[in-house]
């Protein structure tokens, strides 16, 4: 008889999940308010804090995948993938504090390469942490639908972060007379928000996906690997460009409400609707993945993201709050299932690469989803930086008020305001677009999953009977890979 798989308890599930306060949060902080904090706080110019992010991504294409073959190859008697998380709790505390410390400086270019250091730094850090997590998603465990509940769960905590992230850091930013030292407090609060989750998973997880293979030489070849396998190259499609419209949308939304609808007050909270429709909206994906498949999912959600942007493009300033909240939920609801659903199936096209390979290598495959998240992060604040700074962007300026010296926002010329209007739209659409057609030729189903599941069971001697056939086995790798 086959051996009787272990199951994760519901402690268990809960303190992996909650690695994604960071994965989730994180990165939603640096897509809404990084460039704006280094072109009005640090006062850097666009086209520069735009490089400091693309320049760290250079960084990313070398030490994720890196990281992927490290984590890949480590033995310990904590495992592949934990022992990186203790490193990753004493990084996140370090490099957040230094990634939003607002340097002063009257020399722009000191300034400039503090914050490139600080950032990379940051980004490096993420690596270390974010490389192993998004792998040991794939091996916490063998079961389809728990692998399931467990990433669909672990999505929850990161909508659920990205619900705090989005409305919490200026509420306490504001809480400061001087909003350098609110930004100084914010950091701190939110590094150890973000650190303390992967000292919980380092003391209570388990790893149970495990590969007893020789450790391999990091070339490029073997981080060329996984894109031999069709399923990933197009679920690296589907991740990239649908991430890739959000963190535009998230970059610029900002600056949209600032200078376009005029109503900086209302930002937090109309991220706030987004989010928590996400958040909502997490179990439902889930379910619907189960019932109608994951690519499906994505295809339906894109129609709803659609019709938000429609709808953002014919918004006027003039128009009421409740028009502009309307458009937050249904953004929300669209972009729920774009941003759940690569993570689901980023488990299944694992099994397909041990498949392929023969053995369970997540590490290599998590390394290029993580530097793709990150690249697409990098190329969105690129993106809307470079655009603001050819359209002629005019950064906030100080003026004494009532006896207080505040920061006031400048009135923008008519090519920003155009700018902020094609940014918002146009690229969107074209990048969902992309995603569409890549969701259409994801060749991945439950039955299949299962099947592969069995079979790669059956090799390591857990089962006793495979649930296919050689012929059936041909197919599915001819399909598949």
């Amino acid at each position: 008889m086959g051996k009787l798989r272990e199951k994760v308890s519901k402690g268990e599930i809960f303190a992996f999940a909650s690695g994604d306060f960071f994965g989730g949060g994180s990165q939603l902080i640096i897509s809404f308010y990084y460039l704006i904090f280094l072109t009005d706080i640090v006062k850097i110019r666009p086209a520069l804090a735009g490089f400091i992010i693309l320049f760290s991504k250079i960084w990313d294409a070398i030490s994720d995948p890196l990281m992927g073959l490290i984590s890949d190859n480590t033995k310990s008697k904590w495992g592949r993938r934990k022992p990186y998380f203790l490193v990753g709790f004493f990084g996140i505390l370090a490099s957040y504090f230094l990634l939003w410390f607002p340097i002063s400086h009257n020399n722009e270019i000191v300034k400039f390469l503090y914050m490139l250091f600080a950032y990379t730094l940051y980004s490096t850090v993420s690596t270390i942490v974010m490389v192993p997590y998004s792998a040991m998603s794939s091996e916490i465990s063998a079961d389809y639908k728990e692998r399931n509940i467990i990433n669909g769960t672990r999505l929850i905590f990161s909508q659920v972060s990205s619900l705090i992230c989005a409305v919490l850091p200026m509420e306490i930013v504001k809480m400061f007379a001087d909003v350098r030292t609110g930004y100084i407090a914010m950091a701190v609060a939110f590094g150890c928000f973000f650190a303390i989750p992967f000292l919980l998973i380092f003391l209570t997880t388990k790893e149970r996906v495990t590969d007893v293979s020789e450790k391999r030489k990091f070339n490029l070849k073997v981080f060329l690997e996984p894109f031999k396998v069709r399923s990933f190259r197009i679920l690296i499609a589907i991740y990239l460009f649908a991430f890739l419209a959000m963190d535009i949308v998230s970059t610029v939304f900002a600056y949209y409400m600032n200078y376009y609808l005029k109503r900086p007050g209302e930002l937090n909270y109309v991220l706030g609707a987004m989010l928590i429709t996400q958040v909502l909206m997490v179990p439902v994906v889930v379910n619907l993945a189960n019932k109608i498949g994951k690519a499906k999912v994505v295809m339906y959600s894109i129609f709803v993201w659609v019709a938000a942007i429609i709808l953002l493009s014919v918004l006027q300033p003039t128009w009421g709050s409740f028009f502009i909240y309307v458009n937050a939920v249904i953004m929300g609801l669209g972009i729920a299932g774009c941003v759940v659903m690569p993570w689901l199936m980023f488990p299944d096209v694992t099994d397909v690469g041990e498949l392929a390979f023969g053995r369970h290598n997540a590490g290599s495959f998590s390394g290029i989803m993580t530097f793709m998240r990150k690249f697409s992060s990098a190329v969105g604040i690129f993106i809307v930086s470079t655009l603001l700074d050819v359209a002629g962007y005019v950064k906030p300026y100080e003026a004494v008020i009532d006896g207080v010296t505040k920061e006031v926002l400048a009135e923008q010329p008519q090519s920003v305001l155009t700018t902020l209007k094609i940014v918002v739209v146009v690229i969107p659409l074209i990048l969902l677009t992309v995603t569409f057609f890549a969701a259409t030729r994801y060749p991945l189903s439950q039955i299949i999953v299962k099947k592969i599941s069995g079979y790669l069971e059956f090799k390591k001697g857990q089962t006793d009977e495979s649930p296919v056939t050689e012929e059936e086995l041909e197919a599915i790798k001819k399909e598949l890979i």
